[in-house]
């Protein structure tokens, strides 16, 4: 047999396999659906009701966000080989000019007491009474 006829062949069967089954019966059968009959099960019709322009609208518009999904990826793929930038601020001149004077000097850290997270109270209820601190007697 020649190479050209068992492709032939090949694809004859691969076309055959491709053409659609007959109409298969599908049931509701309470709140499932199977293609087997059940006792008190109804037969639903699922055959597809949109026109062949709807169909291919369909197709294309499938084809176009698949494009754009794909599209999307490699940009963010670009993206995440690019190293990150960083944004540094500028460095003081050396000379101590009166950039320097103007500088607001950071505020001092402050120790923080021991948090005690409360609930945020219901409109119409009193406020709550604050708790005087203990004071130190050295003695």
């Amino acid at each position: 047999m020649k190479p050209t006829h068992a492709i032939a062949i090949a694809l004859a069967l691969l076309a055959g396999a491709a053409l659609p089954a007959g109409a298969q019966g599908v049931y509701r059968c309470g709140d499932s659906y199977s293609q087997q009959p059940c006792p008190g099960g109804r037969r639903v019709e699922v055959d597809d009701a949109r026109s062949a322009v709807q169909k291919s609208q369909t197709d294309r518009a499938v084809q176009r966000d698949a494009k754009a999904a794909d599209a999307m990826e490699r940009a963010r793929l670009k993206e995440e080989g690019r190293p990150a930038q960083a944004i540094l601020p500028p460095a003081p001149p050396p000379d101590g000019s009166a950039a320097d004077k103007e500088r607001k000097p950071a505020a001092k850290a402050r120790k923080t007491e021991h948090f005690t997270a409360v609930a945020p109270r219901k409109p119409g209820d009193p406020a709550p009474k604050k708790k005087k601190k203990a004071k130190k007697n050295d003695a």
